[in-house]
Protein backbone atom coordinates (compact mmCIF):
# COMPACT_ATOMS: atom_id res chain seq x y z
CA UNK A 1 0.00 0.00 0.00
CA UNK A 2 1.44 3.46 -0.78
CA UNK A 3 1.62 6.12 1.41
CA UNK A 4 1.54 10.07 0.11
CA UNK A 5 2.40 12.74 3.13
CA UNK A 6 0.09 16.07 2.08
CA UNK A 7 1.13 19.61 2.49
CA UNK A 8 -2.03 20.08 5.26
CA UNK A 9 -0.61 16.85 7.14
CA UNK A 10 3.06 18.48 7.01
CA UNK A 11 1.29 21.87 7.66
CA UNK A 12 -0.51 19.86 11.16
CA UNK A 13 2.70 18.13 12.15
CA UNK A 14 4.83 21.50 11.78
CA UNK A 15 1.36 23.50 14.61
CA UNK A 16 2.00 20.00 16.67
CA UNK A 17 6.34 20.57 16.69
CA UNK A 18 6.32 24.10 17.53
CA UNK A 19 4.25 23.81 20.58
CA UNK A 20 5.95 21.16 22.03
CA UNK A 21 9.45 22.44 21.33
CA UNK A 22 7.64 25.59 22.88
CA UNK A 23 6.42 23.99 25.81
CA UNK A 24 9.05 22.90 26.68
CA UNK A 25 11.49 25.70 26.18
CA UNK A 26 9.22 26.81 28.79
CA UNK A 27 9.93 24.04 31.26
CA UNK A 28 13.58 24.18 31.00
CA UNK A 29 14.17 27.86 31.01
CA UNK A 30 11.64 30.09 31.54
CA UNK A 31 9.44 28.07 34.43
CA UNK A 32 10.55 30.23 37.70
CA UNK A 33 6.84 30.97 38.81
CA UNK A 34 5.95 27.41 40.36
CA UNK A 35 6.51 27.70 44.28
CA UNK A 36 7.99 24.64 44.91
CA UNK A 37 10.70 23.43 42.47
CA UNK A 38 11.50 19.82 43.89
CA UNK A 39 11.08 18.05 40.67
CA UNK A 40 13.54 20.37 38.97
CA UNK A 41 16.55 19.15 41.35
CA UNK A 42 18.82 17.10 39.38
CA UNK A 43 17.76 18.45 36.23
CA UNK A 44 21.20 17.64 34.89
CA UNK A 45 20.97 14.18 35.03
CA UNK A 46 16.73 13.57 34.28
CA UNK A 47 16.46 15.89 31.46
CA UNK A 48 15.99 13.12 28.63
CA UNK A 49 13.41 11.80 30.96
CA UNK A 50 11.09 15.09 31.63
CA UNK A 51 11.84 16.11 27.93
CA UNK A 52 9.82 12.86 27.13
CA UNK A 53 7.33 13.57 29.47
CA UNK A 54 6.71 16.39 28.40
CA UNK A 55 6.31 15.85 24.81
CA UNK A 56 4.09 12.97 25.63
CA UNK A 57 1.65 15.45 27.70
CA UNK A 58 1.59 17.84 25.04
CA UNK A 59 0.41 15.12 22.83
CA UNK A 60 -1.74 13.99 25.38
CA UNK A 61 -3.48 17.28 25.43
CA UNK A 62 -4.12 17.66 21.80
CA UNK A 63 -6.01 14.30 21.36
CA UNK A 64 -9.10 15.44 21.57
CA UNK A 65 -8.19 18.05 18.42
CA UNK A 66 -8.66 14.94 16.14
CA UNK A 67 -12.44 15.93 16.11
CA UNK A 68 -11.06 18.91 14.18
CA UNK A 69 -9.14 16.84 11.40
CA UNK A 70 -10.70 14.81 8.35
CA UNK A 71 -9.73 11.27 9.84
CA UNK A 72 -12.00 8.33 9.87
CA UNK A 73 -14.74 8.50 12.74
CA UNK A 74 -13.41 5.08 14.13
CA UNK A 75 -9.76 6.65 14.59
CA UNK A 76 -10.76 9.63 16.27
CA UNK A 77 -13.25 7.73 19.30
CA UNK A 78 -9.98 5.40 19.36
CA UNK A 79 -7.54 8.79 20.23
CA UNK A 80 -10.49 10.36 22.09
CA UNK A 81 -10.98 6.70 23.85
CA UNK A 82 -7.15 7.19 25.27
CA UNK A 83 -7.22 10.87 26.07
CA UNK A 84 -10.25 9.47 28.42
CA UNK A 85 -8.79 6.54 29.85
CA UNK A 86 -5.73 8.46 31.96
CA UNK A 87 -8.47 10.68 33.22
CA UNK A 88 -10.71 7.76 34.13
CA UNK A 89 -8.25 5.95 35.91
CA UNK A 90 -6.85 9.34 38.46
CA UNK A 91 -10.67 9.63 38.77
CA UNK A 92 -10.39 5.91 40.20
CA UNK A 93 -7.40 6.87 42.21
CA UNK A 94 -8.99 9.84 43.89
CA UNK A 95 -11.60 8.05 45.30
CA UNK A 96 -9.44 5.54 46.78
CA UNK A 97 -8.10 5.90 50.93
CA UNK A 98 -5.42 8.49 50.87
CA UNK A 99 -2.75 6.00 52.05
CA UNK A 100 -3.27 4.27 48.44
CA UNK A 101 -3.27 6.78 45.91
CA UNK A 102 0.21 6.62 45.45
CA UNK A 103 -0.50 7.07 41.52
CA UNK A 104 -2.23 10.00 42.19
CA UNK A 105 0.40 11.49 44.06
CA UNK A 106 3.13 10.95 41.38
CA UNK A 107 0.88 12.85 38.81
CA UNK A 108 0.30 15.81 41.44
CA UNK A 109 4.17 15.89 41.80
CA UNK A 110 5.23 15.80 38.34
CA UNK A 111 2.14 17.20 36.17
CA UNK A 112 0.67 19.68 38.75
CA UNK A 113 3.21 20.60 40.57
CA UNK A 114 5.36 21.80 37.45
CA UNK A 115 4.12 21.06 33.61
CA UNK A 116 0.63 22.41 34.55
CA UNK A 117 2.23 25.63 34.76
CA UNK A 118 3.69 25.55 31.75
CA UNK A 119 0.32 24.24 29.95
CA UNK A 120 -1.54 26.84 31.75
CA UNK A 121 0.74 29.66 30.75
CA UNK A 122 0.15 28.44 26.90
CA UNK A 123 -3.62 28.22 27.17
CA UNK A 124 -3.88 32.18 26.91
CA UNK A 125 -1.21 32.23 23.79
CA UNK A 126 -2.36 29.55 22.02
CA UNK A 127 -6.23 31.09 21.92
CA UNK A 128 -4.80 34.01 20.36
CA UNK A 129 -2.42 32.76 18.00
CA UNK A 130 -5.42 30.67 16.59
CA UNK A 131 -7.44 33.65 16.52
CA UNK A 132 -4.97 35.69 15.00
CA UNK A 133 -4.47 33.06 12.18
CA UNK A 134 -7.56 32.17 11.73
CA UNK A 135 -9.91 35.57 12.73
CA UNK A 136 -7.74 38.61 11.58
CA UNK A 137 -5.23 37.14 9.01
CA UNK A 138 -8.37 35.99 6.77
CA UNK A 139 -10.87 39.62 7.74
CA UNK A 140 -7.76 42.43 7.72
CA UNK A 141 -4.58 40.87 6.18
CA UNK A 142 -6.15 38.86 3.07
CA UNK A 143 -8.06 42.06 2.52
CA UNK A 144 -4.68 43.76 2.54
CA UNK A 145 -6.10 46.39 5.40
CA UNK A 146 -2.56 46.53 7.14
CA UNK A 147 -3.91 49.05 9.49
CA UNK A 148 -6.80 47.15 10.47
CA UNK A 149 -4.54 44.43 11.34
CA UNK A 150 -2.26 46.11 12.91
CA UNK A 151 -4.40 47.69 15.60
CA UNK A 152 -6.44 44.22 16.11
CA UNK A 153 -2.99 42.47 16.71
CA UNK A 154 -2.08 45.00 19.09
CA UNK A 155 -5.35 44.87 20.78
CA UNK A 156 -5.77 40.91 21.34
CA UNK A 157 -1.75 41.23 22.74
CA UNK A 158 -3.69 43.40 25.17
CA UNK A 159 -6.40 41.19 26.07
CA UNK A 160 -4.06 38.25 25.96
CA UNK A 161 -1.78 40.14 28.18
CA UNK A 162 -4.91 40.67 30.60
CA UNK A 163 -6.03 37.18 30.65
CA UNK A 164 -2.78 35.23 31.17
CA UNK A 165 -2.40 37.54 34.44
CA UNK A 166 -5.77 37.47 35.99
CA UNK A 167 -5.35 33.82 35.06
CA UNK A 168 -2.40 33.17 37.31
CA UNK A 169 -3.35 35.99 39.97
CA UNK A 170 -7.50 35.72 40.41
CA UNK A 171 -8.44 31.89 38.84
CA UNK A 172 -5.29 29.22 39.61
CA UNK A 173 -6.17 29.26 42.85
CA UNK A 174 -9.53 28.28 43.12
CA UNK A 175 -9.13 25.67 40.48
CA UNK A 176 -5.84 23.95 42.24
CA UNK A 177 -6.15 25.00 46.02
CA UNK A 178 -3.49 22.47 47.31
CA UNK A 179 -0.73 24.66 45.20
CA UNK A 180 0.57 28.01 44.59
CA UNK A 181 0.78 29.76 41.34
CA UNK A 182 2.10 33.28 40.69
CA UNK A 183 2.48 35.25 37.49
CA UNK A 184 6.39 35.34 37.59
CA UNK A 185 5.82 38.25 34.88
CA UNK A 186 4.68 41.89 34.80
CA UNK A 187 1.86 42.55 32.46
CA UNK A 188 4.46 44.64 30.07
CA UNK A 189 6.67 41.48 29.87
CA UNK A 190 3.51 39.43 29.11
CA UNK A 191 2.40 41.41 26.31
CA UNK A 192 5.89 41.80 24.69
CA UNK A 193 6.45 37.86 24.93
CA UNK A 194 2.53 37.49 23.43
CA UNK A 195 3.09 39.84 20.60
CA UNK A 196 6.68 37.70 19.64
CA UNK A 197 4.17 34.50 19.56
CA UNK A 198 1.76 36.77 17.58
CA UNK A 199 4.11 38.05 15.20
CA UNK A 200 6.38 34.99 14.78
CA UNK A 201 3.43 32.62 13.89
CA UNK A 202 2.14 35.28 11.43
CA UNK A 203 5.75 35.22 9.94
CA UNK A 204 6.02 31.37 9.53
CA UNK A 205 2.25 31.07 8.06
CA UNK A 206 2.59 33.51 5.61
CA UNK A 207 6.51 32.02 4.10
CA UNK A 208 3.85 28.98 3.84
CA UNK A 209 1.68 30.48 2.11
CA UNK A 210 3.97 31.91 -0.36
CA UNK A 211 5.49 28.93 -0.53
CA UNK A 212 2.27 26.87 -1.43
CA UNK A 213 1.37 29.50 -3.85
CA UNK A 214 4.78 29.21 -5.40
CA UNK A 215 4.66 25.59 -5.98
CA UNK A 216 0.72 25.62 -7.16
CA UNK A 217 1.80 27.71 -9.91
CA UNK A 218 4.65 25.63 -10.93
CA UNK A 219 2.51 22.83 -10.86
CA UNK A 220 0.12 24.66 -12.85
CA UNK A 221 2.25 25.69 -15.46
CA UNK A 222 3.32 21.90 -15.74
CA UNK A 223 0.05 20.97 -16.08
CA UNK A 224 -0.26 23.76 -18.97
CA UNK A 225 2.80 22.15 -20.45
CA UNK A 226 1.41 18.56 -20.15
CA UNK A 227 -1.91 19.73 -22.12
CA UNK A 228 0.06 21.06 -24.48
CA UNK A 229 1.79 17.84 -25.44
CA UNK A 230 -1.43 16.12 -25.07
CA UNK A 231 -3.30 18.47 -27.61
CA UNK A 232 -0.65 17.99 -31.17
CA UNK A 233 -2.42 19.30 -33.43
CA UNK A 234 -3.67 15.97 -35.01
CA UNK A 235 -4.14 17.94 -38.25
CA UNK A 236 -0.45 18.34 -38.28
CA UNK A 237 0.23 14.63 -38.13
CA UNK A 238 -1.98 13.22 -40.62
CA UNK A 239 -1.03 15.73 -43.12
CA UNK A 240 2.60 15.01 -42.89
CA UNK A 241 1.80 11.55 -42.88
CA UNK A 242 -0.25 12.03 -45.85
CA UNK A 243 2.91 14.17 -47.38
CA UNK A 244 5.09 11.10 -46.44
CA UNK A 245 2.74 8.55 -47.81
CA UNK A 246 2.86 10.36 -51.13
CA UNK A 247 6.02 11.11 -51.26
CA UNK A 248 6.88 7.57 -51.00
CA UNK A 249 4.46 6.86 -53.29
CA UNK A 250 6.39 9.12 -55.99
CA UNK A 251 9.86 7.68 -55.11
CA UNK A 252 10.15 10.73 -53.58
CA UNK A 253 14.25 10.55 -52.45
CA UNK A 254 13.23 13.19 -49.59
CA UNK A 255 11.48 10.76 -48.00
CA UNK A 256 13.52 9.81 -45.68
CA UNK A 257 14.29 12.99 -44.21
CA UNK A 258 11.14 14.07 -43.56
CA UNK A 259 10.08 10.73 -42.10
CA UNK A 260 13.67 11.18 -39.57
CA UNK A 261 12.15 15.28 -38.96
CA UNK A 262 8.71 14.20 -37.89
CA UNK A 263 10.69 11.49 -35.86
CA UNK A 264 12.89 14.24 -34.30
CA UNK A 265 9.49 16.16 -33.86
CA UNK A 266 7.64 14.24 -32.16
CA UNK A 267 10.68 12.83 -29.62
CA UNK A 268 11.14 16.22 -28.80
CA UNK A 269 7.76 16.96 -27.92
CA UNK A 270 6.54 13.99 -26.19
CA UNK A 271 9.83 13.53 -24.17
CA UNK A 272 12.27 16.10 -24.61
CA UNK A 273 10.39 18.71 -22.60
CA UNK A 274 10.16 16.98 -19.43
CA UNK A 275 12.41 19.58 -17.91
CA UNK A 276 10.84 22.89 -16.37
CA UNK A 277 13.39 24.71 -18.88
CA UNK A 278 15.52 23.54 -21.73
CA UNK A 279 18.28 25.15 -23.71
CA UNK A 280 16.95 27.83 -25.98
CA UNK A 281 18.97 26.35 -29.07
CA UNK A 282 16.84 23.53 -28.64
CA UNK A 283 13.65 24.78 -28.69
CA UNK A 284 14.73 26.81 -32.00
CA UNK A 285 15.87 24.05 -33.48
CA UNK A 286 12.85 22.39 -33.26
CA UNK A 287 11.20 25.08 -34.97
CA UNK A 288 12.92 24.55 -37.85
CA UNK A 289 12.42 21.19 -38.05
CA UNK A 290 8.79 21.69 -37.89
CA UNK A 291 9.13 24.79 -40.68
CA UNK A 292 10.83 22.06 -42.50
CA UNK A 293 7.62 19.39 -42.16
CA UNK A 294 5.98 21.84 -43.28
CA UNK A 295 7.52 22.91 -46.31
CA UNK A 296 7.78 19.88 -47.48
CA UNK A 297 4.10 19.50 -47.82
CA UNK A 298 3.09 23.34 -48.49
CA UNK A 299 3.15 24.27 -51.76
CA UNK A 300 5.97 27.33 -51.76
CA UNK A 301 4.99 28.75 -55.15
CA UNK A 302 1.66 30.04 -53.33
CA UNK A 303 2.59 30.11 -49.99
CA UNK A 304 6.15 31.79 -48.80
CA UNK A 305 8.00 30.44 -46.03
CA UNK A 306 10.53 32.66 -44.32
CA UNK A 307 12.54 32.27 -40.79
CA UNK A 308 15.39 34.57 -39.74
CA UNK A 309 17.67 34.31 -36.68
CA UNK A 310 19.84 36.97 -35.53
CA UNK A 311 21.93 36.55 -32.30
CA UNK A 312 23.55 34.08 -30.26
CA UNK A 313 21.48 31.63 -28.29
CA UNK A 314 25.04 30.62 -26.24
CA UNK A 315 23.81 29.05 -22.58
CA UNK A 316 20.13 30.69 -22.15
CA UNK A 317 17.20 28.48 -20.71
CA UNK A 318 13.67 28.97 -21.91
CA UNK A 319 10.69 26.84 -20.91
CA UNK A 320 9.75 24.35 -23.16
CA UNK A 321 6.74 24.14 -26.25
CA UNK A 322 7.06 28.46 -25.30
CA UNK A 323 7.66 29.86 -29.18
CA UNK A 324 6.56 26.52 -31.02
CA UNK A 325 2.87 27.07 -30.43
CA UNK A 326 3.63 30.78 -32.15
CA UNK A 327 4.83 29.25 -34.83
CA UNK A 328 2.31 26.42 -35.45
CA UNK A 329 -0.51 29.29 -34.87
CA UNK A 330 1.14 30.86 -38.32
CA UNK A 331 0.64 27.56 -40.33
CA UNK A 332 -2.71 26.57 -38.78
CA UNK A 333 -4.21 30.32 -39.78
CA UNK A 334 -1.90 31.63 -42.91
CA UNK A 335 -1.98 28.39 -45.00
CA UNK A 336 -5.06 28.59 -47.66
CA UNK A 337 -5.67 28.50 -51.60
CA UNK A 338 -4.70 31.99 -51.83
CA UNK A 339 -1.12 33.47 -52.37
CA UNK A 340 0.33 34.10 -49.16
CA UNK A 341 3.22 34.51 -46.61
CA UNK A 342 4.72 33.43 -43.21
CA UNK A 343 7.55 35.15 -41.44
CA UNK A 344 8.66 33.98 -38.56
CA UNK A 345 11.92 36.24 -36.98
CA UNK A 346 14.09 34.74 -33.79
CA UNK A 347 16.61 37.63 -31.97
CA UNK A 348 18.39 37.29 -29.11
CA UNK A 349 19.79 40.31 -27.49
CA UNK A 350 21.78 39.97 -24.53
CA UNK A 351 19.36 37.98 -22.16
CA UNK A 352 16.39 39.49 -24.12
CA UNK A 353 14.75 36.79 -26.60
CA UNK A 354 12.62 38.78 -29.15
CA UNK A 355 9.57 36.58 -31.20
CA UNK A 356 8.26 37.75 -34.22
CA UNK A 357 5.95 36.24 -36.80
CA UNK A 358 3.69 38.03 -39.34
CA UNK A 359 1.38 35.92 -42.01
CA UNK A 360 -1.54 36.12 -43.86
CA UNK A 361 -4.92 35.02 -43.12
CA UNK A 362 -6.05 33.15 -45.31
CA UNK A 363 -9.65 33.24 -46.68
CA UNK A 364 -11.27 30.61 -44.57
CA UNK A 365 -9.74 32.18 -41.16
CA UNK A 366 -11.26 35.69 -41.44
CA UNK A 367 -14.10 35.24 -39.56
CA UNK A 368 -12.40 32.73 -36.86
CA UNK A 369 -10.75 32.76 -33.81
CA UNK A 370 -7.24 34.45 -35.29
CA UNK A 371 -9.26 37.83 -35.29
CA UNK A 372 -8.19 37.16 -30.92
CA UNK A 373 -4.84 35.46 -31.35
CA UNK A 374 -6.08 32.10 -31.83
CA UNK A 375 -5.88 29.01 -28.79
CA UNK A 376 -2.19 28.30 -28.87
CA UNK A 377 -1.21 32.11 -27.87
CA UNK A 378 -4.00 32.40 -25.36
CA UNK A 379 -2.44 29.31 -24.10
CA UNK A 380 1.39 30.92 -24.33
CA UNK A 381 0.16 34.13 -22.68
CA UNK A 382 -1.31 31.75 -19.10
CA UNK A 383 2.14 30.09 -19.13
CA UNK A 384 3.90 33.36 -19.58
CA UNK A 385 2.39 34.74 -16.40
CA UNK A 386 2.88 31.92 -14.42
CA UNK A 387 6.43 31.49 -15.82
CA UNK A 388 7.63 34.91 -16.54
CA UNK A 389 5.57 37.44 -14.46
CA UNK A 390 6.80 40.94 -15.21
CA UNK A 391 9.59 39.73 -17.43
CA UNK A 392 7.34 39.56 -20.95
CA UNK A 393 5.70 41.68 -23.57
CA UNK A 394 3.51 39.98 -25.78
CA UNK A 395 1.18 41.98 -28.53
CA UNK A 396 -0.74 41.05 -31.26
CA UNK A 397 -3.76 41.76 -33.97
CA UNK A 398 -5.08 40.88 -37.19
CA UNK A 399 -5.42 43.73 -39.84
CA UNK A 400 -6.83 44.18 -43.56
CA UNK A 401 -6.25 40.29 -43.95
CA UNK A 402 -2.80 39.73 -42.25
CA UNK A 403 -1.86 38.83 -38.42
CA UNK A 404 1.08 40.09 -36.47
CA UNK A 405 2.33 39.05 -33.19
CA UNK A 406 5.46 40.22 -31.05
CA UNK A 407 6.72 38.67 -27.94
CA UNK A 408 9.92 39.60 -25.77
CA UNK A 409 11.23 37.82 -22.86
CA UNK A 410 13.86 38.58 -20.56
CA UNK A 411 15.65 35.02 -20.00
Amino acid sequence: MKFTITRNQVFTAMHLLFWIISVNCWYFVFNPGVETNSLLRGVDDLWAIYLSLNTAGSLYLMLPLAWYTNWHKWVKILLTGLFLLPVVYLIYEYLLPVAKRDDLSLFEEYFVRAYLYVVVFHLTIISAVYFNLRMLANKYLKNSRFGLYILSVLALAVVTAMLNFALFDYCIDKIFPSIFFISYFRFWEILVIVLAYLVFTIAIFLVWQYAGMLISNREKAQNELSALKSQINPHFLFNNLNTIYSMASNNDERTKDVILQLSDFLRYVLYDTTSEYIPLEKEVEIIKTYIELQKARVNQQITSIVLTIEGNCGNMLISPLLLLPLAENCFKHGIGKDPGEIRIFIGVKGNQLLFKTENTISLREKNGETENGGIGINNVEKRLNLIYPNRHYISYEGREGLFKMELKIEL
